[in-house]
């Protein structure tokens, strides 16, 4: 039976609903925090709940929380706010880019297929409530329904080179999906590669940030691939306006990639909830990007592909046969 996992148990597909596919709702200290300071540290259950009041107003029905190992993940908060709130929340295992992590990490020291048990452990077993931050381990029952691997800026180290390995087996052995941090939206097309060559499936493959990086023909390329591509930047006016966005996804629809678009938030700091008074807020995207994409000439239809539709299909667990 077809399944997609989040961290109160596996849902049918079909009840996913209106989905953010990439986004940041718990961090409790860990390697981001160290790195980009105090903004990233995001502890408050309550807080979060806030956050998602405003995305269930506006439709929201499932998120995809894509904080990693060392990153600050806590899996027991996930699950009470998931509880508390009735939004389903997909979890994630794997690795943040290798910058973030100190040399002492054990991401640095363990090979290949010790990175493939550990991820295989969260996905199957259950993420460990530490977090890895020790010794002991203890496993939740919530486990994580989605890989995660990362590149540099124009580059992919090879501690990197190792994360994406690493994903790519765990992803074959348990049917989990891989989903990419691409820092500005580089090296896609060298990511692909490595995850295709180490047994990923190209609709198990899905890239974040890649609107970061808004150039047509090498979203084309990329999609050739039969890949999903999250386009998360909306309302990031530092990277690009809304404009730049929605004329990207235009022309995705055009040349026929509309079954491989997904859609994102990824708040991944105080500033950008409202319930810590930044903004945007969770409810931005089907609230107030969602309509300028309707006014501007794309169909509902569309729409709902991006964030219904494919996203049934992306984070559907493909050992299953999906």
């Amino acid at each position: 039976m077809a399944f997609i996992e989040t961290v109160l148990g596996k849902i049918d597909p079909s009840n996913i609903g209106k989905t953010d596919a990439h986004d940041h709702l718990i961090r409790k200290g860990g390697v981001e925090v160290i790195t980009n300071g105090s903004d990233f540290d995001m502890p408050n259950e309550n807080k979060a709940l806030e956050e998602l009041e405003l995305f269930k107003q506006v439709g929201g029905n499932s998120l995809v929380e894509m904080t990693p190992i060392g990153s600050g993940r806590s899996i027991e908060s996930l699950r009470e706010i998931s509880a508390k709130s009735g939004v389903n929340i997909i979890a994630t295992t794997g690795f943040h880019k290798s910058e973030f992590y100190d040399k002492s990490h054990f991401l640095w020291k363990y090979d290949t297929e010790q990175l493939v048990e550990l991820l295989v452990a969260d996905v199957c077993d259950g993420i460990d409530i530490y977090d890895y931050a020790g010794p002991i381990v203890k496993r939740s029952e919530g486990r994580a329904g989605v890989i995660k691997a990362a590149c540099s800026l124009q580059s992919i180290t090879t501690v990197e080179k190792k994360e994406l390995r690493a994903a790519a087996i765990a992803s074959n052995i348990t049917g989990a999906p891989v989903s990419l941090h691409l820092e500005k939206g580089t090296m896609a097309l060298e990511a692909i590669d490595i995850l295709l060559e180490n047994g990923a499936k190209p609709n198990n493959i899905i890239l974040g940030h890649i609107d970061r990086n808004p150039d047509y023909y090498y979203h084309e390329q990329i999609a050739k691939r039969g890949v999903f591509l999250i386009y998360d930047g909306a309302a990031r006016v530092k990277y690009y306006t809304d404009e730049v966005i929605a004329r990207l996804i235009e022309h995705m629809v055009e040349t026929g990639f509309e079954d491989q678009l997904l859609m994102g938030a990824d708040l991944g700091g105080k500033s950008y909830f409202r319930s810590y008074e930044g903004g945007p807020g969770l409810g931005y995207n089907l609230g107030i990007f969602t309509p300028r994409l309707l006014a501007s000439g794309i169909s509902q239809q569309t729409v709902d592909k991006m964030l219904i539709h494919n996203a049934r299909r992306a984070f559907t667990n493909k050992k299953a046969g999906a």
